[in-house]
């Protein structure tokens, strides 16, 4: 018997929590699934391997904003040629229509557009904006119920329209080590008694990172052994760097960059902060969930994303972050009654089955 053909699209392989979301998924898949993906943007070599070592066939589009006639056409030719039994497109709302669109065209049955983002602001442009995404799909995914709201709006979730597949993990891969908490220390040179901030996100307006910089500078005038653990990478990475310079807290600051497995530096952190501006359902936050860190996030972040009691959400107000933060105790990892929707033994068979059906 021949595997079902599925095409996931998304910007780039660069390391993002949406890539992530696919290979969680689509790794535990290949016996009954042949998974390609289509992207644009220069990729990461050891996310690019990662996938490639999983089975899935990499492949690279001319970019929409530099060749977009180049770009459309590219997609069109490879969905024709593929012969996809399923396309997955992982562009957000605005950016899933033309990709379904193109897929119609090439003769494509099954046409997912799925949504990742929950945007605070520009609600009567998602409204215009999912109109034709509603036309195009066969399919409408959310990674969660602001997402789904957001994306799809909140009449076609109520009808039930609207297929929520949470961004799921193997918790038990994310629970505390105190083996990995050495080696992350020992390797960046973090003390025992060093209080350690963590973040994991991509160096984008949206994560936020000047903030977080603010927030730091000030909690470390308080706990004068407090250092902060950055993991990810993007273009502002320059920018933030000069900002630590100038607050003269190069030596107290780690740039972790992109990890192709960031699991055991949640063991390393005693808090996690993660003070964004907007987002959909981030799986890096479910993660240090898992970890059983005390997380401190942002307002503009789902409030679904909170799994955990430990996890408390604040405005964006630097006094307010810098007191939680300096008071939180970072000893106990226990996660109370985890969250099983966010197992991905849980939410497999609901993929599986939208593919198969």
């Amino acid at each position: 018997m021949s595997k079902i053909k599925v095409c996931h699209i998304t910007h780039g392989i660069v390391g993002s929590g949406v890539e992530q979301v696919i290979f969680n998924y689509c790794s535990r898949m290949t016996d009954v699934f042949e998974f390609d993906i289509l992207y644009q943007y220069e990729p990461n070599p050891d996310i690019l391997k990662k996938f490639q070592d999983a089975g899935f066939n990499c492949i690279q589009v001319p970019d929409k904003v530099r060749h977009p006639l180049k770009h459309l056409w590219k997609m069109f030719q490879n969905f024709r040629k593929g012969h996809y039994d399923v396309v997955h497109s992982h562009l957000d709302w605005y950016m899933n229509s033309y990709v379904c669109f193109l897929a119609k065209l090439a003769g494509v049955k099954k046409r997912i557009a799925h949504h990742h983002q929950a945007y605070s602001k520009w609600r009567f442009l998602c409204a215009i904006m999912r109109i034709p995404c509603k036309l195009f799909a066969t399919h409408w995914l959310a990674c969660g119920e602001a997402a789904a709201s957001n994306g799809w709006g909140k009449h076609s979730v109520e009808k039930g329209k609207v297929t929520i597949l949470p961004n799921a993990i193997d918790p038990e891969r994310f629970k505390f080590n105190e083996n990995a908490r050495q080696e992350i220390r020992e390797r960046y040179g973090i003390k025992g008694d060093d209080f350690v901030v963590g973040h994991v996100g991509r160096f984008y307006p949206q994560k936020n990172h000047k903030f977080l910089i603010d927030v730091f500078a000030k909690l470390h005038k308080q706990r004068a052994n407090a250092k902060l653990l950055l993991l990810g990478e993007g273009p502002l990475l320059g920018h933030i760097k000069q900002t630590i310079d100038s607050f003269g807290l190069s030596n107290v600051v780690i740039f972790a960059g992109l990890q192709k497995d960031p699991t055991p530096f949640y063991s390393a952190m005693d808090v996690f902060a993660f003070p964004s501006l907007w987002e959909g359902l981030p799986l890096t936050l479910i993660e240090a969930q898992y970890n059983g860190l005390c997380c401190f996030v942002s307002e503009y972040v789902t409030k679904e994303a909170g799994i955990s009691p430990k996890t408390e959400c604040l405005p964006l107000d630097l006094s307010l972050w810098v007191s939680r933060i300096s008071s939180a105790k970072g000893k106990s990892r226990i996660l109370q009654e985890p969250c099983s929707d966010y197992d991905i033994a849980k939410q497999l068979p609901v993929l599986k089955a939208i593919y198969a059906s």
